[in-house]
């Protein structure tokens, strides 16, 4: 084992065990609130949870394909191959690092002739507008539940981030072909320019802001699903929890699917803001949800995959 790689692991160890100790030391402390909570199954909440929960992925799914035939300007994909591959190739993030899931892209869209700058292309746009949509709401969780951002502060970090997203907008091709370019080592070619629509990237956004706002509503019925006091008010603190601790999640690229991460993190802004017992229990159960969402759609990719001959050599008909 060389020496990165023993260095990788041992910070894989020391966050979880940092992330470990915070949360046992909370249990702890709550230890008395937390055996008074009383598990109460509400069948038809946690089925409303679960499907806004696919409903959620399903959107992503929908803002990929998009973004794949909008930039090779036909319709190759239709959106059950574009399941088949968003979904499947999803559940490889569980593996350690992020290049897993895109080399699965790569591989199963070669077939289809779709480059590996346009893959890598879409990912980087989808990605970068829900990193905007959660920086968004992690300000306004902020500005509503902390008192670390006064009045000019919030106005000031609000017209930053305001200002970043137009930039971002405005010189996307410039910007996003910079970091292609990057990847033009790996990829052993030249990479030709990609132009975005900036309209795209608008919709994109908007797209994003619905999909975590159902996920926030995801969250909450499954609050109530389980017998967790949460009243409304407390559905944009689960929403802001769930989507920061995405983000936070998906860039420690040392833990795989964010395992430990988001949990941390979501204990950690919902700790003071909704009750206890909630803080402590609902980031267990929404990885929990997440995980069976995950694998129902995963089960749905490799079924639809071996329908449109998404994983083998030969092509299916997209219509």
């Amino acid at each position: 084992m060389n020496a990165r790689k023993v260095i990788r692991t041992a910070a894989v160890l020391l966050v979880v065990l940092l992330i470990g100790y915070y949360y046992s030391l909370e249990v702890r402390k709550n230890w008395a609130s937390l055996q008074n909570f009383k598990l109460i199954i509400n069948v038809s909440f946690l089925i409303i949870s679960l499907s806004l929960y696919l409903l959620s992925y399903l959107l992503e799914t929908y803002i990929w394909q998009i973004c794949i035939n909008r930039h090779l300007g036909r319709r190759e994909l239709n959106f059950p191959q574009s399941i088949a591959v968003v979904n499947a190739s999803g559940l490889f993030k569980y593996l350690p690092g992020r290049v897993w899931t895109y080399t699965a892209q790569l591989l199963w869209l070669k077939k289809y002739n779709i480059s590996k700058p346009v893959i890598l292309y879409v990912n980087l746009i989808c990605m970068g507008g829900s990193v905007i949509v959660s920086l968004y709401l992690g300000l306004i969780y902020l500005v509503l539940y902390t008192d670390s951002l006064g009045t000019t502060a919030a106005i000031l970090s609000f017209s930053a981030l305001l200002l970043c997203n137009i930039i971002y907008i405005t010189w996307n091709s410039f910007l996003m072909n910079k970091l292609i370019s990057l990847a033009a080592r790996f990829f052993k070619k030249e990479i030709r320019p990609l132009h975005d629509s900036k309209l795209l990237l608008i919709f994109i956004q908007s797209i994003y802001m619905f999909s975590w706002s159902l996920m926030g509503f995801a969250g909450y019925f499954l609050a109530k699903g389980i017998g967790l006091s949460l009243d409304l008010t407390g559905i944009f603190a689960i929403l802001a929890s769930m989507s920061l601790s995405w983000l936070a999640g998906y860039f420690a690229v040392f833990s795989p699917g964010g395992l430990g991460i988001r949990e941390g993190m979501m204990l950690l802004m919902l700790n003071k803001i909704v009750n206890i017992q909630t803080a402590l229990i609902f980031p267990i159960v929404s990885r929990i949800m997440y995980l069976i969402a995950e694998l129902l759609l995963g089960l749905l990719a490799f079924s639809l995959g071996m329908r449109y001959k998404v994983f083998s050599s030969g092509r299916a008909d997209v219509n």
